[in-house]
């Protein structure tokens, strides 16, 4: 393959047979090496082809010092009137929406960027995102997401519509060797834990339980060690750098771990009508409602799209 033509990040994602978006996080995380020309990235067939049979050296040169979670082909410059941000929670299916809009009708481009539950909300609050992703368990009133967009939108013309339910668990290394079955199973001694980052649906999820069993954080070893994403989570343990995360089960399976279910949970989308125009909010609600998108979630592990597509709430303001 030596002198054979740079690879494009949808090439090598094809040959990786994985999103996008996960070849970006692995690019970001300096195990796949690439070069940056002008807002692209370019991947060496030979560098390609030696990860995918372990050969990558470790500490190669990567041009790439990227820190935002964001794609470059998603790039967030607000100031664009024909584009939709997102900012939101991580979830792959979020990127599998991506695709599909992105070969709609639609004029809107639409710009993922990564970070938090909490966090997109706050976006949304002010005004610098149109679309967020959510996944927030209120402990007192056993409800997702609900009492969060009332509480921070509140006055906001906003409508809430679920795009998939899935299933968290532990992350855990092939065979699960260490036995790991529960939450508690977090405090046992020597065990080396990798935790989200404040403000995500996950973090706060783990938090509720902690103060549900009077379980202080500190006996958690790793707990202050944080990832953004669930590729990060799984990537840390398949990578032996931690024995157990907090996650979705479809990225447990893309990186050949072992994955102890512990609730199920929903993710919704959560869009402003006075920022997000007419015509795109009915080109949400029609990618989310065609049996194509709900067939192509269902060929993933740990999804169920029976509401997927549903209205949950809609204000006037």
């Amino acid at each position: 393959m030596k002198n054979s033509v740079p690879l494009t990040v949808e090439e090598a994602a094809r040959l990786l047979k994985v999103s996008k978006f996960t070849l970006y996080e692995l690019i970001k995380r300096q195990e796949i090496p690439a070069q940056r020309v002008g807002r692209q990235f370019r991947i060496d067939p030979d560098i390609l082809n030696n990860y995918l049979h372990g050969n990558i050296p470790k500490n190669t040169p990567n041009l790439s010092t990227e820190h935002t979670v964001s794609s470059p082909e998603y790039p967030l410059e607000n100031s664009d009137l024909d584009g939709l941000v997102f900012i939101g929670s991580h979830e792959p299916m979020v990127e599998l929406f991506a695709d599909f809009w992105k070969h709609s009708q639609s004029p809107y481009k639409l710009r993922l960027e990564f970070k938090g539950s909490m966090d997109g909300l706050i976006s949304l609050y002010h005004n610098q995102a149109q679309m967020s992703g959510i996944h927030l368990w209120d402990d007192k009133t056993k409800e997702y997401n609900l009492p969060y967009v009332h509480y921070i939108l509140h006055g906001n013309p906003v409508t809430v519509i679920n795009l998939v339910q899935r299933v968290q668990g532990l992350i855990v290394q092939p065979g699960n060797p260490l036995g790991l079955q529960t939450w508690e199973d977090l405090t046992r001694k020597g065990l080396r834990f990798i935790n989200r980052q404040k403000g995500s649906g996950t973090r706060l999820r783990l938090d509720a339980y902690l103060r549900s069993a009077h379980i202080s954080p500190a006996k958690i070893q790793g707990y202050e060690e944080e990832e953004n994403t669930h590729l990060g989570v799984a990537s840390r343990v398949a990578n032996g750098q931690a024995d157990i995360g907090i996650g979705v089960q479809s990225e447990a399976h893309r990186m050949g771990l072992d994955f102890v279910p512990l609730f199920q949970e929903r993710y919704d989308l959560v869009f402003l009508h006075e920022k997000v125009p007419a015509e795109a909010r009915q080109q949400i609600i029609t990618i989310l409602s065609s049996s194509a998108f709900h067939k192509a979630i269902e060929r993933q592990v740990g999804y169920d799209t029976s509401l997927t597509g549903n209205i949950l709430y809609k204000s006037e303001g």
